[in-house]
């Protein structure tokens, strides 16, 4: 059992202190609960006896806190609304947001730069940011996810975004002080930065090389991180040259944060795919979201050599 009820005469001696603290006015405190100013005063008499040290100092211009009061204020304002913020979550009175869950590289770099102007036109619409480290399909607490699926899958709730294209990126200020690779087995003698996410699979610099016709027996994985997005920041960083993912790496590029060194990309069997929640008590918002999402721009694909790897 809590031991708040060892130290406060009753609940409603809360709601009486904070409306007093809040206003500084016993009589505006009373309007505001609805109950006679003498009734305030009582109530707040009895807390400080119950506490043993004054919480208000009164004179003729009315009351002010006391240092005792200022601190439990800020404790109660603080708790009360917390409070309040839980309650509204919960309850059908707060307000209603479409849950967005996505691997962190992909809502830093995707789906962030959209939200803006989506949320200009469809300012009804609240949208609720969820960055998870595994693949999660929409349930009661998730109404959208973006998720790599095989490139012929197909699902009522789902819509496709783009394909699956992997190729290397840097950024420019990396080529600044190295040489630009001009095959694919110039990488070795580059710094390549590796990522190995614990529960997504994805390709790594050694399948890539294979896979667009080098010898990956000298890939050696220097810099390794967990976290994909921390491998974006490394290239972004100039600290080596990443492998970049068609969805992911589009704004980088368009914004020309990061830059292909050269234009050879793997094409894989897969693609990314939104789904949304068959929640008919939600589809509405979640179909506005889904419809408005852009699929990953072709231009992105440079004139060059495409490696496509067949299932």
């Amino acid at each position: 059992m809590s031991k708040l009820r060892d130290h406060v005469p009753s609940t409603h001696s809360l709601f009486v202190f904070e409306a007093a603290a809040r206003t500084l006015s016993f009589k505006n405190a009373a309007s505001e609960l609805n109950v006679t100013q003498p009734s305030v005063s009582h109530s707040i008499k009895t807390f400080e006896k119950h506490c043993g040290t004054p919480l208000f100092v009164r004179d003729n211009r009315g009351v002010q806190l006391t240092q005792a009061g200022r601190l439990l204020y800020e404790e109660v304002r603080t708790s009360f609304r917390r409070l309040e913020q839980r309650l509204e979550t919960i309850s059908d009175r707060g307000p209603k947001y479409v849950t967005f869950a996505a691997s962190t590289s992909l809502a830093a770099h995707w789906l962030a730069p959209q939200l803006y102007h989506f949320q200009e036109e469809h300012p009804d619409v609240r949208i609720k940011v969820v960055a998870t480290d595994r693949d999660v399909e929409p349930d009661h607490e998730i109404d959208v996810s973006v998720l790599v699926r095989p490139r012929d899958f197909e699902s009522v709730n789902s819509r496709f975004v783009g394909d699956e294209i992997i190729f290397p990126v840097c950024s420019p200020a990396y080529l600044l002080s190295h040489s630009a690779p001009q095959t694919v087995d110039d990488l070795v003698h580059h710094q390549l930065i590796h990522s190995s996410d614990a529960f997504r699979k994805r390709m790594g610099w050694p399948e890539w090389v294979e896979l667009a016709g080098g010898d990956p027996s000298d890939i050696k994985p220097n810099i390794v991180f967990n976290d994909y997005q921390l491998t974006l920041q490394a290239a972004l960083a100039a600290e080596g040259i990443a492998l970049g993912w068609s969805l992911t790496a589009q704004h980088l590029l368009k914004t020309r944060l990061l830059i292909r060194p050269f234009a050879t990309e793997i094409k894989t069997d897969r693609a990314f795919f939104l789904l949304a929640n068959e929640d008919e008590s939600k589809n509405k918002k979640c179909k506005v979201l889904v419809d408005c999402t852009p699929p990953a721009r072709a231009a992105l694909r440079e004139h060059g050599t495409v490696a496509r790897l067949r299932s």
